[in-house]
């Protein structure tokens, strides 16, 4: 089985993790309208529901070994939960598996609304 996901973080092309996703099927950009990016301590980012702000990323197709991977890579029921969400893309709008993140943020910065997440910090709020 494979599954379309979309990265906003450290899995996206360039980015620490992105060789989880390399050998992986790159589809197209993606914005998650009604999220916006929080910035933890750890350098990546905690998207969470926040209205008025959108997240850009990229969605992947990736088969289920994969999947497991990022799975424990973003934590899964600790850190993050992987829901369905719909995002927009060049072809419209395409329900895929997006990484919440679950834990407390009201301690961490909001970023800007443009929705990028970034390792620079001179875009933090």
């Amino acid at each position: 089985m494979n599954y379309r996901v979309f990265t906003y973080g450290t899995l996206m092309k360039g980015r620490s993790n992105h060789h989880y996703v390399k050998d992986e099927q790159y589809l197209y950009d993606g914005v998650l309208y009604g999220y916006g990016l929080k910035e933890t301590p750890y350098a990546y980012p905690a998207a969470i529901p926040m209205e008025g702000f959108k997240v850009y990323g990229e969605i992947y197709e990736v088969d289920e070994k994969t999947k497991k991977e990022m799975d424990e890579l973003e934590d899964v029921g600790v850190l993050y939960d992987c829901k369905e969400v719909e995002v927009e893309t060049e072809n419209g709008s395409e329900k895929v598996l997006f990484y919440e993140y679950i834990e407390d943020t009201s301690f961490m910065k909001t970023r800007k609304p443009e929705g990028k997440w970034s390792v620079i910090r001179q875009d933090i709020d």
